[in-house]
């Protein structure tokens, strides 16, 4: 075999096992550029939408939008115990896995003591539970009153594929000390993908290369010994 020939069989070896990732469905306004909560649902102290109060709000910095769920009453807030801002998710999924990943940052003036406010973010089945990324009790990111920012990704537990009637929630809990009147949780980028993986493990880059090394210098031996 040609050094030429042997070097296009590791090219297409290489590419055979290349990642590749999709987005089939995802969550309708998800990024908030709409500027409103079109496809979500708000409650209050489980009473439903409150109309018009500051419990809900679109900050929007020069048309890049995403929204904010507080318990700040200087702002309007009128929960006394919880808001959430949830929505309806499409978990339907022929192949591959499903990634659920969002940005979140929880801000305010609380002391972050076990009665301040907290935020935690769950899947729910309209049971009145709530649970995590493999189908159990419990949730995405657990309750926390530590004001902090970041980024959540996580592959969906294949017991979630193609159910229906569950919903993405993001809850701001109230805390009972004198300064818990002034938190939000601020979310964006909520997205819900079909993504098919197929990595190649360092092990056989790492064969493929030595073999292709090889392979190199059996030829340059063969040329030199003629």
């Amino acid at each position: 075999m040609k050094i030429k020939e042997f070097l296009s069989v590791v090219f297409v070896l290489l590419f055979s096992v290349n990642a590749y990732s999709g987005i089939i469905n995802n969550i309708g306004n998800g990024d908030f550029q709409r500027c409103d909560f079109q496809d979500w649902q708000k409650d209050t102290d489980s009473f439903g939408d409150p109309g018009a109060t500051g419990d809900f709000s679109i900050n929007n910095n020069a048309g890049n939008c995403s929204a904010v769920i507080s318990v700040d009453i200087s702002d309007g807030a009128t929960a006394f115990n919880a808001n959430t801002l949830f929505t309806v998710l499409d978990l339907t999924v022929a192949s591959g896995e499903l990634q659920l990943s969002f940005d979140w940052n929880f801000s305010g003036f609380d002391d972050g003591s076990f009665l301040a406010d907290s935020f935690f973010v769950s899947l729910s089945n309209g049971t009145g539970n709530l649970f995590n990324a493999n189908g159990e009790l419990g949730h995405l990111i657990e309750a926390s009153s530590i004001y902090d920012s970041g980024s959540f990704s996580v592959l969906l537990d294949s017991s979630f594929y193609n159910q229906t009637n569950w919903t993405l929630d993001f809850t701001v809990q109230a805390g009972f000390n004198a300064t818990s009147v002034s938190s939000k949780l601020g979310i964006d980028n909520v997205s819900l993908a079909s993504v098919a993986t197929s990595v190649p493990e360092p092990s056989t880059l790492i064969m493929l290369f030595i073999a292709m090394v090889l392979f190199i210098n059996q030829q340059r031996h063969n040329v030199n010994r003629g």
